[in-house]
């Protein structure tokens, strides 16, 4: 249970930090930079297709490939909510304060998710919005949002983001700093990326069941698995992170 106080007293922290003020600002901007390039980018390549490849061309796909660079900002912003009193020694006194360590850590992941929802509907609105526009001005096919791919993409596309802002603050309440835990999840985020050069089976695993991969999968419309399965992968992985690190920061020193 979340205590209204508590969650206050959360944002009043959050708000007061540089840093995840200007990384929630930067998610933003960034997406809708990623927009206009990669959109920019396809326009180019149609231009140059030939028929076949402009019968395989996915607008929607190529206007939104900076989605797995932003998702790497998003962690960080749930890692900070987190190490930020690591960081400045704070997070004795912000137990003391509370008294239950679970109502504090329960108050954490409200403004996780109460500052990542929002700014991951902004950027992933805008990173379309631009990337559509810019395929559309160039005489490119492009996407219009009432359509059934674009509103998948546009609904649950924020919903995976908070959820990956939540993995990042699991990961912060484990490893307790934040170099480390912004280190480990761009790994982990970007294991994907190898799989590629990995042997049969466990190729198609990553590329089939790593978390955040099935996630955006489902959200694409390119998932092997039913969407309910993709999205309980990321959503299981995520409860069973929060669960080990609800257990490791109730019972290790502030």
């Amino acid at each position: 249970m979340i205590e209204a106080g508590v969650l206050r007293a959360e944002w009043t922290k959050f708000s007061s930090i540089r840093a995840t003020m200007v990384l929630s600002l930067a998610i933003v901007v960034v997406s809708g930079l990623f927009g206009w390039l990669f959109g920019n980018a396809s326009a180019g390549d149609y231009a140059t297709a030939t028929a076949q490849e402009r019968l395989d061309f996915q607008p929607l796909d190529m206007g939104m490939r900076g989605l797995f660079v932003v998702q790497l900002l998003v962690s960080a912003l749930g890692v900070l909510v987190a190490t930020s009193e690591y960081g400045s020694g704070t997070m004795r006194a912000s137990v003391a304060a509370v008294g239950r360590r679970g109502h504090l850590m329960a108050a954490k992941a409200g403004m996780t998710v109460l500052t990542a929802l929002p700014v991951s509907v902004a950027g992933v609105w805008l990173m379309y919005t631009a990337g559509q526009t810019v395929l559309a001005a160039n005489g490119a096919p492009y996407v219009m949002p009432g359509e059934p791919g674009a509103l998948v993409l546009l609904l649950l596309g924020p919903v995976v983001f908070t959820l990956l802002a939540l993995f990042g603050l699991a990961l912060g309440f484990l490893l307790r700093g934040t170099a480390s835990a912004v280190n480990v999840s761009t790994a982990f985020l970007l294991i994907p990326v190898l799989a590629s050069s990995a042997p049969g089976g466990l190729r198609e695993f990553m590329h089939t069941y790593w978390p955040n991969t099935a996630a955006f999968q489902a959200v694409s419309g390119t998932s092997e698995l039913p969407p309910v399965v993709a999205f309980g992968v990321l959503l299981g992985f995520v409860a069973v992170l929060l669960v080990a690190a609800f257990v490791q920061f109730k019972n290790r020193d502030a």
